[in-house]
């Protein structure tokens, strides 16, 4: 069975606290992902896996990985066409103002970056527990701005509102995950946003062409690894249980399973915004 609560930085020990703020640094990102706050069940795991993938997060080839692949989910959402709702629209009906409007648009933007590097990675910890890989990397140099600068409040699945909890189980049902990803709960403020936002992301699951791009993403994410060092978990591992094991194995493969559907959704959701076409034509 999958794990599926979340732990917040006040749940857990000292040595999962630092592991949480080194995600942090190494991805850049004004927030933990939901993944390794679920895996945080299993602090052995957690341990050895980002003390044996840790550094690969911030070499010079994962990071161009992750560009790579962030560049062909956004090829990809301009060849499908798809699109959300007008983005401005809906949220002009919610009464949220243009400058908030803008907030929002970053916030997708930050998903939008987020998500291929976590594909990547989610992948790599899948090659961990399946006899890992070799490989070689090189140090990057990074200087996080993004992690310093601000903290992205994703509130967690307890806080939720009657409606926005009754949203939750329609993401789990239709997703068959028993967590909901970072993506859906920042929006939980607002809650008749992440209703449309939802409605869209369910139109654009049954859609034949989108789910052949998904499976394109999930082929490219999967050849991007490639040559990137993978340790054997296993034999890393001391006092993880079969069944613990089993737990790992299933929330990573049902992650691994998603995120390219996430992600080539973020790239269509952020496209949707007006301001990203701006940005759009002035580059061009």
């Amino acid at each position: 069975m999958s794990l599926t609560r979340t732990f917040e930085d006040n749940e857990v020990g000292p040595e999962v606290e630092r592991i949480f703020a080194d995600i942090r640094a190494s991805f850049d990102l004004p927030f933990v992902p939901t993944p390794f706050r679920v895996l945080a069940a299993i602090p052995e795991y957690l341990r050895l896996m980002w003390h044996d993938l840790g550094h690969v997060a911030a070499s010079r080839e994962f990071r161009s990985a992750a560009v790579a692949l962030q560049e062909f989910v956004h090829s990809e959402a301009i060849t499908g066409g798809w699109r959300f709702a007008d983005q401005e629209r809906v949220l002009a009906e919610q009464k949220i103002s243009s400058e908030d409007t803008l907030v929002l648009s970053g916030v997708v933007g930050v998903f939008n970056r987020a998500l291929p590097a976590l594909t990547l990675f989610l992948r790599l910890m899948q090659l961990g527990y399946s006899g890992g890989t070799a490989g070689r990397v090189t140090p990057g140099k990074l200087s996080p701005a993004l992690s310093r600068l601000i903290t992205l409040n994703v509130p967690n699945e307890r806080e939720a509102s009657l409606r926005v909890w009754l949203l939750y189980g329609d993401i789990k049902r239709t997703t068959g995950e028993g967590h909901v990803l970072d993506l859906f709960r920042v929006l939980s403020p607002f809650p008749g946003y992440l209703a449309s936002a939802w409605l869209d992301t369910k139109r654009l699951f049954k859609d034949e062409s989108f789910q052949d791009a998904r499976e394109e993403v999930a082929r490219r994410a999967a050849a991007c690894v490639t040559g990137i060092p993978v340790h054997d978990h296993r034999k890393l591992a001391r006092h993880i249980s079969a069944e613990q094991w089993s737990e790992v194995e299933e929330t990573v493969d049902g992650c691994v399973r998603l995120l390219p559907l996430y992600t080539l959704l973020t790239a269509t959701w952020r496209r949707s915004f007006a301001v990203e076409q701006t940005v759009i034509r002035a580059a061009s």
